[in-house]
């Protein structure tokens, strides 16, 4: 089983090769969300999360998990997963 830091690490690795194509500074909350299966962070752009700044949120549909198993990282869209999101429950993510 990954810890939370663990899949904290695993998706600062992947954001690392794959830099999301945000408007602002790369953030990853302390606070994610999980169910048995994944991790969902909480991530976009530090202007939009730490300042405020709506401009600077995201509209893109991404929905990011992390394999609670495996540690891999998964892009999904978030409308399907919807149902999924909505269940999962809240847990801090501290580095």
């Amino acid at each position: 089983m990954v810890t939370i830091q663990e899949a904290r690490r695993s998706l600062e690795r992947y954001f690392a090769e794959h830099p999301p194509a945000i408007s602002g500074d790369l953030y990853i909350g302390d606070e994610w969300f999980e169910d048995d299966q994944d991790y969902l962070p909480v991530w976009g752009s530090r202007q939009f999360y730490v300042d405020g700044l709506e401009a600077f949120a995201r509209w893109d549909n991404l929905a990011i998990f992390v394999d609670k198993r495996t540690g891999e990282v998964r892009k999904d869209f978030h409308t399907p997963n919807f149902a999924k999101i909505r269940r999962m429950t809240p847990v801090a993510a501290s580095s």
